[in-house]
């Protein structure tokens, strides 16, 4: 039986691990964003044998760093990703910083107004034939931080 742990337990265990120096907040964080790339994968299988064009949103914390390491998953497997900060990126957290450098060697990281975003899901949704991606990695722990598509209409 697999257990499931709240918000204040998830933190205790990473905490614990990183402590233990078993692992990094940048290693957690890179298996993260790999296990949503195996999940999307699993889940869509086409998405792992044609590229897409993928949107991720990131948040100001470290679930944006995991988002930081999808984009650079994705386009490391030939989709086309675009990727809007939802925060200062000077704020981030020193491993969400880490991974945003990284994503900034392959892409550019745009702001998510309204017309960015709506631009964004408009050239998707005219590249693409059966769905639109759209990676939430803007909460973390304790948020409804969640895998989304749009499906078309």
């Amino acid at each position: 039986m697999t257990e499931v742990l709240n918000a204040a337990q998830m933190r205790a265990v990473e905490q614990a691990a990183i402590e233990s120096g078993e692992v990094t907040g940048l290693e957690l964080m890179e298996r993260a964003g790999r296990g949503v790339v195996e999940t999307m994968f699993e889940e869509w299988p086409e998405l792992a044998v044609t590229p897409y064009r993928i949107i991720i949103l990131c948040g100001p914390g470290n679930n944006g760093g995991d988002g930081f390491v999808v984009a650079r998953l994705l386009r490391e497997r030939g989709s086309e990703v675009e990727v809007f900060l939802f925060g200062d990126a000077r704020r981030l957290p020193p491993d969400a910083r880490v991974n945003y450098e990284r994503w900034l060697e392959m892409g550019q990281v745009d702001r998510p107004t309204r017309q960015a975003l709506l631009t964004a899901c408009e050239n998707a949704h005219a590249d693409s034939q059966l769905m639109l991606p759209v990676i939430d990695a803007i909460f973390g722990i304790g948020q409804r931080a969640r895998l989304m598509t749009c499906l078309h209409p």
